[in-house]
């Protein structure tokens, strides 16, 4: 009696256990779905219609803020001199670029992330080189200055071929950097929606494996309610145990009423009177 007692209460602290580890996957399987909607409900066109905010006020003036600011801009400008410059100045003078100076390309980069400063320079000397290539395969090369509009420093000037490439390679690459940014959040919402999948079957994983053994439980507590006694008298209403006296047994039995010791030739309970016939 005392085993099964104890394998009930194991049995009951094991499925309540198992109860608040379901719901505690639920409610993280909830939280993961609370937090991918919002993310994908704050998605929508990054484009900002200008104000004149800080940075406008930068371009107006021409200088940072600062006197320490401008200084560590004109370090970097410095740094980046020195890293890119014999390359820069190298491309401008073996393609004759005459309208696009090289501290208007140091100054471009400045405003670019770090990363892609190399591809910038070595994108620049082939996007050139093949454009002259298949201008001049085409009969459309000016190695002198025609009059045109320059879009990226302003104003009408006058550009050769090398010049014109270079402008169209400077918009390209802008619009590639932007690309990037787009696709980059693409691909952070594409990694948290995975993320949040992986999450959803990892619990559904979980809970398939926990809810059987829950059942089985549940099963086992009940059948072990149903199955103890009421009372330890039920189980045996009248007991005979057998006395042995040399050879012969006599066997003595209990009153059914108030369980004492009678013989077989009693007629009546001597203790309670209860008739034993």
């Amino acid at each position: 009696m005392g085993n099964q007692e104890i394998a009930g209460g194991i049995s009951i602290k094991m499925f309540a256990l198992g109860k608040w580890l379901s719901l505690i996957f639920a409610f993280l399987a909830l939280l993961t779905v609370i937090f991918v909607a919002i993310d994908l409900l704050t998605l929508g066109s990054s484009f900002k219609t200008p104000r004149f905010d800080a940075q406008a006020q930068q371009t107006m003036i021409g200088n940072l803020p600062s006197q320490q600011s401008n200084v560590a801009q004109q370090k970097e400008q410095l740094g980046l001199s020195k890293d890119y410059g014999s390359r820069i100045i190298s491309i401008i003078s073996k393609y004759d670029i005459q309208n696009v100076k090289m501290n208007q390309i140091i100054n471009l980069m400045q405003q670019m992330p770090s990363e892609y400063r190399d591809n910038f320079i070595s994108g620049w000397s082939e996007f050139v080189h093949d454009g002259i290539k298949y201008a001049q395969k085409n009969g459309v090369y000016q190695a002198q200055n025609t009059t045109t509009s320059n879009s990226i420093f302003g104003g009408t000037v006058t550009e050769s071929t090398a010049d014109i490439l270079t402008r169209q390679y400077i918009n390209a690459f802008s619009s590639a950097m932007d690309a990037a940014k787009i696709d980059a959040r693409k691909d952070e919402i594409k990694r948290l929606s995975l993320l949040g999948f992986i999450v959803a079957a990892v619990i559904v994983f979980i809970l398939a494996m926990v809810l059987p053994v829950l059942v089985q439980i549940e099963k086992n507590t009940r059948g072990l309610a149903r199955s103890a006694p009421s009372s330890p008298l039920a189980a045996s209403p009248l007991r005979q145990p057998a006395v042995s006296l040399g050879s012969a047994q006599i066997q003595e039995a209990l009153c059914p009423k108030c369980h004492a010791p009678v013989t077989p030739d009693d007629i009546f309970c001597g203790n309670c009177g209860a008739d034993l016939r």
